[in-house]
């Protein structure tokens, strides 16, 4: 007779190991190990597994029993898998609740009689701990927001540690962020993914600056800790979405430009210019301040002929350093 209920589960306990009938019964167990496989469980040994979601299974051989029964205690010395009475079944199987990390012990007791009555007549102990956790591999420098010239969000694939039988994972991520005492993310946060390649997809970050990502793993309705935290810099590139001439007539000229990241306010911009199409030889024409719009003005002079114009940034923790170059064409009036 078999009684029990749903099980959620962590380690993986297996198939059995077989004996030899004797008088004596001879009583075995085993419990997954990380590779999915049964792996034995000896008495006095506690073996450690990071397996979530485990198959705990129990064989016991023809002895002088009637009915045997067995249990699996969580760390805290609650069931985590029902007690289960076999009167003429040798062996069986379940899932263990995962209930955290810590040692889990399977208990078998044989019984003189029938629908595990009577006398006990052996008890046997076995023991395993779970160790389950994830882990994030932070990227080996700043990443880009974006490609140049372009509004399109980067995708980026950061590397993961995942654990073996996870059913599910929570990776939380948020700029500038302050940790709670549990190592979560405390206040506003955004979910990114793992995805098909075992790889967390970020994407969904709001330009550049610096994000702390943490993640754990789920089974059934419990958690893992938090990974330790990783700090993931997003930089944007230089480039510029407008450039224009609001005074066009010379022989004194007007620029007005405009720069795609905003954050890079506060920063200069070096105009210079050179002869012709292909002009290297360059002279700086100014080097005009980014206000907190994204935009910078300079009044120039130059003779009449083409140009090519250099526009150069140094760069800032935010904004890469960069140029931006462009032909113009000096008549009277510019173009």
């Amino acid at each position: 007779m078999k009684s029990g209920g749903r099980f959620l589960a962590t380690a993986i306990v297996a198939a059995a190991l077989c004996g030899p009938a004797t008088a004596n019964a001879a009583v075995s167990a085993t419990v997954t190990g990380d590779d999915g496989q049964p792996a034995p469980l000896t008495a006095g040994a506690v073996p450690t597994y990071r397996f979530m979601g485990a198959t705990a299974a129990v064989q016991v051989t023809p002895g002088a029993q009637k009915s045997w029964k067995w249990s699996v205690s969580d760390p805290t010395g609650a069931l985590a898998a029902s007690e289960y009475c076999w009167s003429t079944l040798q062996n069986d199987s379940s899932r263990v609740n995962y209930r955290g990390n810590g040692t889990y012990t399977l208990n078998v007791q044989l019984f003189s009689g029938s629908s595990c009555t009577g006398s006990v007549i052996s008890t046997s102990s076995y023991q395993w701990t779970t160790a389950a956790s994830v882990g994030i591999v932070p990227p080996a420098g700043p990443l880009m927001t974006r490609p140049a010239n372009t509004l399109t969000t980067n995708t980026h694939l950061i590397d993961f540690a995942g654990n073996p039988g996870a059913q599910n994972y929570e990776v939380r991520f948020a700029k500038g962020a302050v940790l709670a005492p549990d190592g979560s993310i405390s206040g506003p946060s955004e979910t990114a993914i793992v995805d098909t390649t075992g790889k967390i997809r970020f994407w969904n970050f709001t330009g550049p600056g610096q994000y702390t990502m943490v993640a754990r793993a789920q089974f059934g309705d419990y958690f893992t800790s938090w990974s330790p935290p990783v700090t993931i810099t997003l930089v944007a590139p230089f480039d510029l979405s407008d450039v224009s001439f609001p005074d066009p007539r010379g022989p004194s000229y007007q620029l007005r430009g405009a720069v795609r990241e905003a954050t890079a306010a506060g920063s200069r911009v070096t105009v210079a210019v050179a002869k012709g199409k292909k002009g290297k030889r360059f002279r700086t024409l100014g080097k005009p301040k980014i206000n907190s719009k994204g935009t910078f003005t300079l009044r120039f002079r130059l003779a009449r002929g083409t140009y090519r114009v250099r526009y150069s940034f140094k760069g800032t923790s935010s904004v890469t350093r960069g140029s931006v170059y462009e032909v113009i064409t000096v008549r009277r009036v510019l173009g």
